[in-house]
């Protein structure tokens, strides 16, 4: 294998030490435009690429983040906002470390004790669980921005969803449409997310005097086959409501499936609305209704917090409150006489 081109192999073809070519490659001002260009043409004849680690030990920085989410697939929104974080990176000349920690906090940890070994200026995370400690231990000085709705606003660096509000939008969308009987569908582990949507859901029932019902059943990790589970269990108990509203988009997705294999109409028999926006273009005859989280701002907004802090800017705010808006399609409607 030939050996990688450097800035020494320039300099000795172009007669220039490797400063010099280091400086006319940076378009350093104390070189002629004429060297430049010839130092810039030898560069791109032999194929020469930039030693990043090399350039970031001599300047003592980091152009690395590293992101670590529960999981990837297109059952998650985590593939969404790991392609924001990384467009949005990329676009500033910074790269993205990726780990999956399959929902395990000691993955999770191990992960940030690899990536802090490997000189990433910060973190971001999307944690398995809403207990971040094992986290902070694990990365030591180096920052860590929280992002979703499983951690609290009160961590330093939080980029977080409020997800009660989510429980709000929700409950005036189906009550517009004249449904007092509406059932939350949402699923395990126990996490802020969870408990925010349930809070959310039942406060703006209550205020319309109205008895929220919430079916808790199967697991994130499977989100389709939970909502299919909790449609059983409600036509097995009798109580099928005139709407319902699901914890993620899978889960809703899941839920149709089981009530018109059960022969029952979406919206004609029963609404159904999810969260997140983000089966769209994967289930389309869903036509469902949701709640978009807004995965770009959150993936931009976390980009630029991590790079702030990596380069020591101080005018970013550490802490900022994300919220859902509605998405109508065709799985809500009126409800029957």
């Amino acid at each position: 294998m030939p050996e990688r081109p450097t800035l020494k192999t320039i300099g000795q073809i172009a007669g220039l030490s490797h400063v010099a070519v280091s400086k006319a490659l940076r378009d350093a001002p104390d070189i002629s435009a004429a060297t430049k260009e010839r130092v810039k043409r030898i560069a791109d004849e032999l194929g020469y690429t930039p030693n990043v680690a090399a350039r970031n030990l001599y300047l003592r920085r980091t152009s690395a983040i590293g992101m670590i989410v529960p999981a990837m697939g297109d059952n998650t929104a985590y593939d969404l906002i790991f392609n924001e974080v990384s467009a949005a990176a990329a676009a500033l000349d910074f790269c993205v470390m990726l780990g999956s920690s399959h929902r395990s906090p000691q993955l999770e940890a191990r992960h940030c004790g690899m990536m802090v070994g490997n000189q990433v200026g910060a973190l971001i995370v999307a944690p398995c669980t809403s207990d971040v400690s094992h986290i902070k231990a694990a990365c030591g000085p180096t920052p860590v921005i929280f992002i979703g709705g499983k951690t609290d606003l009160e961590e330093e660096y939080a980029l977080v969803c409020d997800y009660r509000h989510s429980g709000t939008l929700a409950v005036e969308h189906l009550t517009g449409l004249g449904h007092r009987d509406i059932v939350l569908l949402t699923y395990e582990p126990e996490n802020r997310t969870i408990l925010q949507k349930e809070e959310g859901f039942s406060a703006a029932m209550k205020s319309r005097g109205l008895t929220p019902r919430i079916l808790r059943t199967g697991n994130a990790a499977d989100a389709m086959r939970a909502g299919m589970e909790a449609v059983k269990l409600l036509l097995e108990g009798g109580g099928l409501p005139t709407a319902i509203w699901c914890a993620s988009d899978y889960m809703a997705v899941g839920a149709v499936s089981a009530l018109r294999r059960h022969g029952l109409s979406v919206p004609g028999d029963i609404s159904v609305m999810g969260h997140d926006d983000l089966y769209s273009g994967l289930y389309p005859e869903a036509g469902l209704t949701t709640l978009r989280t807004p995965m770009a701002e959150m993936g931009k907004a976390a980009v630029e917090l991590a790079i702030a802090l990596i380069e020591h800017d101080s005018r970013i705010h550490p802490r900022q409150v994300f919220r859902s808006s509605l998405v109508v399609r065709g799985s809500t409607g009126a409800v029957r006489p």
